[in-house]
């Protein structure tokens, strides 16, 4: 099961059970609010790790098809990992070689500050793995 939650402050967090299949489809909209329609060659890039910061290792890491907004989350992704909260960012890769983070909205102090914190919650599963 996968969905997507809004915290006591605002940020949304990801919730997906541990070792489940999804799909995390990221809306991408323009500066003027429009829907935006990925090029062919560009693509996203789902990252999660421990913390929020460059020093905790990158626990695992998504890309989607070139192309699409859907990032296909597969059970060997999350199967070993412990219940919990962890820290998960979205990339946008454009034809032009531009990384941009479009997923959390970042806010107070980039992507270190403690509302972009734990973002990702596993949870695990009733059934015995």
């Amino acid at each position: 099961m996968i969905f997507i939650d809004k915290a006591a402050d605002g940020n949304k967090i990801i919730n997906l059970t541990i070792g489940d299949d999804a799909v995390l489809e990221i809306p991408l909209k323009t500066d003027d609010g429009e829907d935006y329609e990925m090029g062919e060659n560009e693509y996203l890039i789902f990252t999660v790790r421990e913390k929020a910061n460059e020093d905790s290792p990158v626990m695992f890491e998504i890309e989607s098809e070139r192309g699409s907004n859907e990032i296909t989350i597969a059970h060997d992704d999350t199967k070993d990992f412990n219940p919990g909260y962890y820290s998960a960012e979205v990339q946008f890769m454009g034809e032009d070689g531009k990384r941009i983070t479009v997923w959390p909205k970042l806010t107070g102090n980039g992507k270190t500050s403690q509302g972009n914190r734990k973002n990702l919650c596993l949870m695990s599963e009733v059934v015995y793995k």
